[in-house]
C-alpha cells in the first residue's frame, strides 16, 4: 500500500511538472518586450563591450604620461669570449695591433629603469581624442539602440497582426461551420439542393486554408521576435495589445518642426568632427621633439667561474634626458597633414549629405504615415459597412428573403476588410515608428 501511494504521488507531481512546462507562456506588452531586448539581447551586449572597449583604450593611451619602470636581466655564458684589436702597447711604434679576447665567461646583469615622458605629440593626441572617442562609442551604442528599438516594435507589431488574423480566421470558421450544419439540415428536409452545402464546404476549406497560412506566419513573426527579445525556443509567447490601443497611438504632430542635428548619425558626425580637429592638431604639432627623462640603475656580475659570479657585485647608476627629433622624412609630414584636412572637408560633406538625406527621409516617412492614416480611415469605414451588410443578409437569409450564395458573397467581403483593416492599422503603426525614427524622437532609455 505504502509503495502504491509512493509512484501515485510521483506521478502526480511528473504530470503537474509537464503540463506545467507546457503551458509556459510569456504574455508581454511592447514596454516589457522592449526592457527583456535590453537585457539579453546579444549584439546589444557587444556593443555596449564595444564602449567599454574604447574607455580602456583612452586609458591605457593616456597611462603613457605616468612614470613607467621596468626591470630586465640577463644571464650569459660565453663559450667564446669576443675579441678586441688594439695597439701593441709593447712596441707602440710598430704600427702592429694584436687580438685580445675581452670579458670573462660568466656574466649576469640586472637593470632598474625609470622613465617620465615630458613633450611627446602621440600623448597629447589621445589626451585631446579622449573625449570625443568616449562620446562617439556611447553615439555608436545608441544608434543601434535606436535600430533596435525601431526593429523590435515592429516585430512585435508584426506578431499582434498575425495572432489576429489567426483569431479572426478561428471565428470564420466557426460561424463557417454552423452555416455548414445549417445546410446539411436543409438538405435533409427538402427546402434546398445540395449546391448551399457544396458552397459552404468550399468556403469553409478555403478559411481553413488561409488558417494555416496565418499559423505558419505567426511562427516567422514570432521567430523575428525572439531575435530581437534574444530568447532561445522554449517559451511560448504572446503579445498583449489591442486595435483600440493602436488606434489612440496614431496622433504624432506632424507640423512639429524639424531638427537634423537631433538625428544620432548627425550627432555622430560631429564627434567625427571633432575626432578629426584634433588629428589635424597633431598633424601640425610634428615638429615637435619627444623629451623623456629615466634614471636608470645597474647591477653587474662578472666572474671566470660560474659557482662564483653572483660573489661580487658592480653597480652603477645614471640619469639623463632622451631626445628625438625627426629633421627631414622626405615630405611625410606634409602630406599627411593635408590628408588630414581632406578627411575634415570630406566629414563636412558627408554631414551636408547627410541633412539632405535626412530631410528627404522625412519628407517620406511623413507622406507615408499621412497616407497610412487616410487609408486606415478608409479600411475602418469599409469594414464597419461589411459588418452592417454581412449583419443585414445573415437576417434577410433566415427570414427567406436572400440566397445562401449571397450570404457567402458578403461573408467574403466582411472577412475581406477586417484584414484589410488590420493590415492598414499595422501600416500606420509602422509608418509612425518610421515618422518618429526620420524625426530622431525613439526613446531608448528601458
Amino acid at each position: 500500500m505504502r509503495t502504491l501511494y509512493t509512484f501515485l504521488t510521483f506521478y502526480l507531481w511528473f504530470t503537474v511538472q509537464v503540463f506545467s512546462q507546457q503551458e509556459e507562456v510569456m504574455e508581454l506588452n511592447l514596454e516589457s518586450a522592449l526592457s527583456l531586448a535590453f537585457e539579453n539581447q546579444p549584439l546589444l551586449q557587444q556593443f555596449i563591450n564595444e564602449r567599454e572597449k574604447t574607455t580602456f583604450t583612452v586609458k591605457s593611451g593616456k597611462s603613457a604620461w605616468l612614470p613607467q619602470l621596468n626591470l630586465d636581466g640577463a644571464l650569459n655564458r660565453y663559450f667564446q669570449q669576443p675579441v678586441a684589436i688594439f695597439p701593441d702597447f709593447d712596441n707602440p711604434d710598430s704600427g702592429e695591433f694584436q687580438e685580445v679576447r675581452t670579458g670573462v665567461p660568466h656574466n649576469a646583469n640586472l637593470n632598474f629603469s625609470l622613465s617620465q615622458n615630458l613633450l611627446n605629440n602621440d600623448l597629447f593626441r589621445i589626451s585631446e581624442q579622449a573625449p570625443y572617442l568616449n562620446q562617439e562609442a556611447s553615439q555608436t551604442l545608441e544608434d543601434f539602440k535606436i535600430q533596435m528599438v525601431a526593429g523590435l516594435s515592429k516585430a512585435f507589431y508584426e506578431v499582434f497582426l498575425a495572432e489576429e488574423q489567426v483569431r479572426l480566421a478561428e471565428e470564420d470558421i466557426k460561424r463557417q461551420k454552423r452555416q455548414l450544419e445549417d445546410a446539411a439540415l436543409q438538405l435533409e428536409a427538402g427546402l434546398t439542393d445540395n449546391i448551399d452545402l457544396k458552397r459552404a464546404t468550399i468556403t469553409l476549406q478555403n478559411t481553413q486554408s488561409q488558417l494555416y497560412q496565418y499559423l505558419q506566419e505567426k511562427r516567422i513573426k514570432i521567430a523575428a521576435l525572439r531575435y530581437w527579445l534574444g530568447m532561445e525556443e522554449d517559451i511560448e509567447i504572446h503579445v498583449q495589445a489591442s486595435v483600440s490601443q493602436l488606434e489612440a497611438q496614431l496622433s504624432p504632430d506632424t507640423l512639429l518642426v524639424f531638427e537634423a542635428e537631433n538625428r544620432i548619425e548627425y550627432q555622430l558626425l560631429e564627434s567625427q568632427k571633432d575626432l578629426q580637429k584634433a588629428e589635424i592638431s597633431y598633424q601640425k604639432r610634428r615638429f615637435l621633439p619627444d623629451i623623456s627623462a629615466f634614471y636608470d640603475y645597474n647591477f653587474l656580475f662578472l666572474s671566470p667561474v660560474g659557482s662564483q659570479l653572483f660573489d661580487q657585485v658592480y653597480s652603477f647608476s645614471l640619469i639623463g634626458l632622451q631626445l628625438n627629433l625627426p629633421i627631414f622624412l622626405g615630405g611625410k609630414r606634409s602630406y599627411e597633414a593635408k590628408m588630414a584636412a581632406l578627411d575634415l572637408r570630406n566629414l563636412q560633406l558627408a554631414q551636408k549629405n547627410l541633412v539632405l538625406e535626412v530631410n528627404l527621409e522625412m519628407q517620406e516617412a511623413l507622406s507615408a504615415y499621412k497616407n497610412s492614416v487616410y487609408l486606415l480611415k478608409m479600411q475602418k469605414s469599409n469594414r464597419d459597412l461589411a459588418e452592417e451588410i454581412y449583419d443585414t443578409i445573415s437576417l434577410q437569409y433566415e427570414q427567406g428573403i436572400k440566397n445562401f450564395l449571397e450570404v457567402i458573397q458578403a461573408e467574403t467581403d466582411l472577412r475581406t476588410a477586417r484584414i484589410n483593416y488590420l493590415r492598414s492599422l499595422f501600416n500606420a503603426i509602422t509608418a509612425r515608428i518610421d515618422l518618429q525614427k526620420a524625426r530622431g524622437e525613439i526613446k531608448t532609455d528601458y
